[in-house]
């Protein structure tokens, strides 16, 4: 995936120290171990943008959800429902889905901080897991409450849409000192709250905060519930004011203006398009295309697990397909050219997005120098076989399964189809108990009272 070394057909890439130390022809591996990658592509490890890893244990409960839905269940009904063990195992176990699809690095927008041992919880199982990237402290009021107690719903209310709670700071700062302190894969950010829907001296506020705490990226969801002329988007202002920067990576961006893509891509900022939740839940069609043309650099994520499975193979197929179609949509003939191509979105998946997310020095090429961030996709299997360009191989064929190998710096995390180190059946167990335990939670909460919450406020 990097243009100046170009692809080859077959060839060698030499791993030390977890860098890609030489990519070419018969390189002398001088005593180095040889893993054996025939009937495999080999690829730069995919880049997720955006992931709300906790869900993990509630995965299909989104299945016919809006977005209207989301933000009543999801905040204000399941996120009161875990423990921070559960916390635990949801990005424990989401870290491994991510590797098992062959995502080296995901942006965990983690707003599940509901107190100090949550965020521990949290922070410790996606390391734990091994995969890179960027924890995302979540600047956000979870519920003041818990399964079985009375509901108010003016005190939830008040307390979800007020500014951000004065012990999130210095929480965050202390996850950041005690979990991210070394140049690790994994890196500390901050998921601002839903600041396009507040007024512009909070969103000012929280963005300030946030910047105290020198995250290696700040984080958040934008205009995407609404449309433009319901909702401004705020980013000329903020821009003017100064409390907009580089190293921030805007997700959704349904309804941004022209000229919002241009301030955003002028910054050097990335944005991140989740293609099956924009188009199946209501939000508003996926926008890379749109990022592209103002000459800025996008990333697909996955976004929430309880709606879709954690792999970009998904996203990066919906996403082409689906812009595709717009392009042909208005003509009255068929097309007798391709206007996008297969190998632009699986850059998108690899090279820009690693450029979205400020990390390009890094990952998303396998280029001498780089973060030895590689995958092995293979080509025998019988959804991959034959294998005749490996563009279209991995962008219409391929699937998490025949993901074979990963690495992330050097470090195999999964090895012959497996993940390393990991008691499959044993997880599996504790994800479904824990499962189980938050569902026999959620029973004890009055859906109709909290529903009042946040549906009031996003349809009225």
């Amino acid at each position: 995936m990097d243009p100046a070394l170009g692809d080859l057909a077959c060839g060698d890439v030499l791993v030390r120290n977890g860098r890609i130390a030489a990519v070419g022809e018969n390189l002398d591996p001088a005593g180095a171990e040889i893993v054996d990658a025939t009937n495999c592509i080999v690829l730069p490890g995919f880049v997720d943008g955006h992931r709300h890893v906790w869900q993990t244990q509630l995965r299909g409960v989104a299945t016919d959800w809006t977005i209207v839905d989301y933000m009543v269940h999801m905040r204000t009904l399941y996120c009161v429902c875990y423990e921070p063990e559960d916390a635990y195992l949801g990005n424990y176990v989401g870290g491994l889905e991510a590797l098992a699809a062959g995502v080296t690095s995901v942006v965990d927008h983690s707003h599940l901080q509901i107190s100090p041992e949550y965020s521990d919880a949290l922070a410790s199982g996606l390391l734990d897991s091994g995969v890179g990237g960027v924890f995302c402290y979540g600047f956000y009021n979870n519920p003041p409450y818990r399964p079985g107690d009375s509901i108010d719903v003016a005190s939830i209310r008040n307390r979800v849409f007020a500014p951000v709670e004065e012990w999130h700071v210095p929480n965050a700062k202390r996850i950041r000192d005690r979990y991210f302190t070394a140049a690790g894969a994994l890196r500390f950010g901050i998921a601002a709250s839903e600041v396009f829907m507040i007024p512009f001296d909070l969103a000012a506020k929280e963005l300030n905060a946030a910047w105290s705490l020198e995250p290696a990226l700040v984080t958040a969801h934008w205009a995407c519930t609404a449309r433009a002329d319901r909702t401004p988007t705020m980013i000329p202002e903020l821009h003017r004011a100064g409390h907009l920067h580089r190293n921030m990576l805007f997700t959704h961006c349904n309804n941004f203006s022209r000229a919002d893509f241009q301030i955003v891509a002028a910054l050097g900022a990335g944005v991140c398009a989740t293609p099956d939740t924009e188009l199946g839940m209501g939000m508003g069609f996926p926008v890379q295309e749109k990022m592209l043309a103002a000459h800025g650099s996008v990333a697909f994520g996955a976004d929430i697990c309880s709606n879709v499975a954690g792999d970009l193979f998904g996203q990066m197929r919906l996403a082409l397909q689906s812009q595709r179609w717009r392009g042909f949509e208005a003509s009255e003939q068929l097309p007798t050219s391709m206007p996008i191509t297969a190998r632009r979105y699986l850059e998108i998946a690899t090279r820009i997005g690693a450029e979205a997310l400020g990390m390009a020095d890094e990952i998303g090429t396998l280029t001498p120098g780089k973060r030895a961030d590689v995958i092995l996709v293979r080509t025998d299997s019988i959804s991959t076989s034959p294998s005749n360009d490996p563009v279209g191989t991995l962008m219409f064929y391929a699937n998490a399964s025949d993901v074979d190998t990963v690495l992330v710096a050097g470090e195999f995390r999964k090895r012959n189809g497996s993940l390393v180190g990991v008691n499959w059946p044993e997880v599996r167990e504790r994800l479904v108990r824990s499962r189980d335990q938050i569902m026999d939670r959620l029973a004890r909460i009055p859906f109709a009272k909290v529903r009042e919450v946040w549906h009031d406020a996003l349809t009225g």
